[in-house]
């Protein structure tokens, strides 16, 4: 089952899986599930699972789906072909004896305890990942906004007219191809738009040492958060100016 009927509960996937995969998921869910595309999802939606995005795409997904619970996922699967990696997955690849999120200094004495006594004892098995499930916080990271390559920064031209320095991605040869192919009026609205869109920009971001600057005024919402998805997913630097 892939589209969201009345009672059903809705898992909405952010990520570019493919009609057959979101099927399988569903059905192994089970009876009352359907799992869709982003771009056909309701915004009754009750989970969203999405890569590691940042603070803006999260908003953006927060304010598509206001009820949902959004879920980082990392996900692969090698038998299906997929593979979605984040910074726990290329954390981990390192093999390190062990991995650690505590919010406190009560929280990672036990943490330290258990580990002397597997090191005192000789064993060489990996701790499984381990989170601290306390109340507490973590202070937000603070943003140096120095980047080690190129910036794409996520521009609405028609709300501030100041502009940083940086090469503008022309948007309207990709709306001219989307509509030569696939004869549509609205070539923004069609999947195949943001797919192409992003590809260029990361391509841009990877080649050239000054910032990617894409117009995102009139883009739908999703549209948004699917540009960001796909450019976070490579790991490329993004943020929205100003």
């Amino acid at each position: 089952m892939t589209e969201p009927g009345a009672g059903e509960t809705v898992v909405v996937i952010t990520m570019p899986l493919s009609k057959q995969a979101r099927a399988e998921l569903s059905e192994m869910l089970g009876p009352g599930y359907a799992v869709v595309d982003m771009r056909s999802a309701p915004s009754s939606a009750n989970i969203v699972l999405t890569t590691v995005v940042s603070s803006h795409a999260l908003s953006i997904l927060r304010g598509t789906f206001p009820r949902a619970r959004i879920l980082f996922t990392e996900l692969h699967d090698d038998e299906r072909g997929i593979g979605f990696a984040g910074p726990l997955s290329r954390i981990v690849a390192q093999a390190p004896d062990g991995y650690f999120i505590a919010h406190s200094l009560d929280a990672l004495t036990p943490v330290v305890q258990s580990e002397v006594k597997l090191q005192l004892s000789g064993s060489t098995s990996r701790t499984p990942r381990t989170l601290s499930l306390t109340s507490a916080v973590p202070a937000p990271q603070q943003k140096t906004d120095v980047p080690s390559t190129s910036t794409v920064r996520w521009i609405d031209r028609l709300t501030f007219p100041s502009m940083p320095s940086g090469r503008w991605l022309d948007l309207e040869p990709i709306d001219a191809l989307v509509v030569h192919m696939l004869r549509t009026d609205n070539p923004r609205r069609d999947p195949l738009w943001p797919a192409l869109a992003a590809e260029c920009i990361i391509r841009l971001a990877a080649h050239h040492p000054e910032d990617v600057l894409v117009d995102v005024a009139g883009l739908a919402p999703t549209t948004r958060a699917e540009l960001q998805i796909r450019v976070e997913s490579e790991q490329v630097n993004h943020a929205a100016w100003p």
